[in-house]
């Protein structure tokens, strides 16, 4: 669909009509206001929702996929987005393992080794 721009307007805006695309600045706005809301500073359009799809996308892809994908050299600030969560290594350990989980930690009523 070549004629259907990915950012739209369904059901028009002002003098934007159903379908439109959105103008050159309006996400631009868009984000700094939520930003300013927020009360983030000094994070522009493009880092902000880049780093917020590479979260997203680590969330169902390995780390070097997101990377490859997104044509991202590795530096730390990236690798920070695309570091397994503690309930992913859960979710993991209990695919691996069927569900069936032994929490190792002692209780604190419990002095036996």
């Amino acid at each position: 669909f070549p004629e259907m721009y990915f950012f739209r307007h369904e059901k028009g805006n002002g003098g934007a009509k159903p379908g439109a695309q959105f103008g050159s600045d309006y996400l631009q706005r868009w984000w700094n206001k939520a930003c300013k809301n927020l009360g983030i500073e000094g994070v522009s359009l493009y880092p902000g929702t880049r780093h917020s799809s590479a979260v997203e996308l680590r969330k169902k892809h390995s780390p070097e996929s997101v990377k490859r994908n997104m044509g991202t050299r590795s530096n730390k600030a990236f690798e920070r987005y695309l570091q397994i969560t503690a309930e992913e290594q859960m979710a993991l350990t209990r695919d691996i393992r069927g569900n069936n989980i032994v929490d190792f930690k002692k209780k604190k009523n419990d002095n036996k080794n």
